[in-house]
């Protein structure tokens, strides 16, 4: 046996050498290793979200014609697996990256690797570097836009930087309908945080505060959707009250965000067997909670402030400058006055008649009672001011007793305690003013010439006066659709 496991073994071994010395005369094609390297300006780069990234890398190899491209990026959320550790996306398939970024924006930094693949050997090679994707929208004007049958949103930094059509590159799934027409931004001062709004007939889109992508329909943001979705505006009246508050086809919504909620509550009950119909404003104080109009009843209502969402009616008393129960005109608008604007010494309402163009100012002092310092504080015919109920909207002033209206291509101030109106700028003829809004004591004022294009937006400073300072503007940017209304966002 021993004998027979031997001459197995020396065969073994004699075919082993015979195979080693067989020479293979296969046909094989040998390539010279192409060894790729490439030189970027920096190894970290940070880009403004949906600005374009050029990045040129200087490729060296021994044939660098024979190389394909590829930019990518990662880890990017998939929607499709949110609880994945994110995907890779190609950005580019060219020697050059130049592409529009639209990645979420953050703190951190994205991975971005320059693959470089030798289409004869497959061979790739990398250049690892690192992305930050910041945000331009995180201060600054957005301004809803109407033009072509669409709607868009566009957005100037405090630097002067505009973005035109954000909403739309944000939300390619997702157009705008036509009949957009109120962009909100506000702090909740909650859990909510900043919350940006845009509006249109029977619905509406919350966005996100960073990247302007839509989060949610407007009528996911309740508990139980309002019984018809019809949005109006959202408010926060005060840091001493709950809120913020929005409206829904006359509807009141609370939100208790200082504490517990992200989402808004059952509709606010009725005061009494009448019902009610809310104008879309709101003012706020410590004495009466959220104040509020009933347009179908001409009253002012209030919730007594806390977490109460029953709505009563003020007590008689016709002691006052006007009786709260009865203000048979339609409300227009109802803004912070006097003070500072988290806490307002008061509160203006603009009405109109019904029946004919006369335009009232109605004082709400919020902080008030029926008797020593009264809540209807002061009422006033506006007098010599000229088409001042066709204003697209109503500014006051803060420090003095003034209000900013416009019509046509004319900005008027006026002057409650000489109850009369000036203008203090008039834009070019043709251009029609469509929107304007005050901040850090400027005006911005958008207005349109009727043409593609013909939207412009005009900063305006104001003196201590209430005229524009030195009668001219301090930025002026062009080429806009018809501007319909702007907000200013903090972030």
């Amino acid at each position: 046996m021993r004998q027979l496991l031997n001459i197995i073994i020396r065969s073994l071994a004699v075919m082993w050498i015979l195979t080693g010395c067989y020479k293979d005369k296969g046909n094989y094609a040998y390539h010279t290793i192409n060894d790729i390297t490439a030189i970027t300006s920096a190894d970290t780069f940070r880009v403004t979200r949906l600005d374009t990234l050029t990045i040129t890398p200087m490729i060296k190899g021994l044939d660098t014609a024979r190389v394909r491209y590829e930019w990518r990026v990662t880890p990017v959320e998939d929607p499709a697996d949110p609880l994945s550790i994110g995907k890779i996306v190609v950005l580019s398939t060219q020697h050059t990256l130049h592409e529009q970024i639209t990645l979420k924006a953050g703190a951190s930094y994205y991975r971005l690797d320059l693959v470089m693949i030798d289409t004869v050997t497959g061979v790739s090679y990398f250049r690892q570097l690192a992305l930050q994707v910041t945000t331009a929208f995180q201060t600054g004007w957005m301004l809803l836009e109407q033009g072509g049958g669409n709607a868009d949103i566009s957005f100037i930094t405090p630097e002067n930087k505009v973005f035109h059509k954000v909403y739309s590159a944000a939300n390619p799934d997702k157009p705008l309908p036509a009949s957009s027409w109120k962009l909100i931004s506000i702090n909740t001062n909650g859990l909510l945080g900043i919350l940006n709004q845009v509006y249109f007939d029977t619905e509406g889109y919350t966005l996100d505060n960073t990247t302007l992508q839509v989060t949610a329909p407007y009528s996911k943001l309740f508990f139980g959707p309002p019984a018809t979705v019809q949005p109006q505006n959202v408010s926060k009246p005060s840091i001493f009250s709950y809120g913020p508050f929005t409206f829904s086809a006359g509807k009141i919504y609370g939100m208790n965000s200082i504490y517990t909620s992200t989402l808004f509550g059952a509709a606010y009950t009725q005061p009494d067997d009448q019902g009610y119909t809310a104008a879309p404003y709101v003012a706020g104080g410590l004495s009466y909670g959220a104040i509020f109009f009933d347009q179908a009843h001409h009253r002012f209502m209030y919730d007594g402030g806390g977490t109460s969402t029953a709505l009563k009616v003020f007590p008689s008393n016709n002691t006052m400058a006007y009786d709260l129960n009865k203000v048979d005109k339609k409300m227009l608008t109802m803004k912070a006055g006097m003070g500072w604007d988290l806490w307002p010494d008061n509160w203006y309402a603009v009405f109109k008649n019904e029946g004919d163009d006369s335009c009232f100012l109605y004082t709400v002092n919020a902080n008030g009672n029926l008797t020593t310092t009264p809540v209807a504080a002061g009422m006033q015919a506006i007098l010599n001011s000229p088409d001042v109920q066709r204003s697209p909207d109503y500014l006051f002033s803060s420090t003095v007793k003034q209000m900013y209206y416009a019509a046509d291509n004319k900005l008027y101030v006026y002057d409650m305690a000489a109850n009369q109106s000036r203008v203090v700028y008039q834009f070019p003829s043709g251009e029609i003013v469509t929107a304007l809004q005050m901040q850090n004591n400027t005006i911005t004022v958008a207005t349109y010439n009727g043409s593609a294009g013909g939207g412009t937006v005009y900063d305006l400073p104001l003196s201590s006066t209430g005229d524009i300072t030195g009668n001219a503007y301090t930025r002026k940017n062009t080429g806009f659709e018809k501007i319909i209304t702007l907000t200013f966002k903090v972030g």
